[in-house]
């Protein structure tokens, strides 16, 4: 490292100048801000369609996409966030599919007791 003041090489773990004595400034390093997971969020969203239209396959897509955003998370390092959307896409998608079985069911017995009313 140089002293900034008068030029001289000084050793990368050195405080101050061995030549001028002057104080050598560190360059500052920026810390990255994590990022939002969009898998995180898309698995969310992808739930809550499913609630709202699309029986099985956004729970299903949900499901998939809130495992892997976990996943992914867990293995960032701080790099990504979002965990709780992806635990919120998870949870919903679980309900949708639980909730889409019982219709199928129910519609099921349905149409069994009308074919033999």
């Amino acid at each position: 490292m140089f002293c900034p003041e008068c030029g001289a090489q000084n050793d990368d773990n050195a405080w101050k100048c061995v030549s001028c004595g002057e104080e050598l400034h560190r360059p500052v390093v920026q810390s990255v801000p994590p990022v939002q997971s969009g898998k995180a969020i898309a698995s969310m969203v992808c739930s809550i369609a499913g609630l709202l239209a699309c029986l099985f396959v956004g729970q299903i897509v949900g499901l998939i996409l809130g495992y892997s955003a976990r996943r992914e998370i867990a293995e960032s390092q701080g790099r990504l966030t979002g965990d709780g959307f992806a635990t919120a896409g998870i949870v919903i998608g679980w309900i949708g599919l639980v909730i889409d079985i019982i219709l199928v069911l129910l519609w099921g017995i349905m149409l069994i007791g009308a074919a033999t009313w």
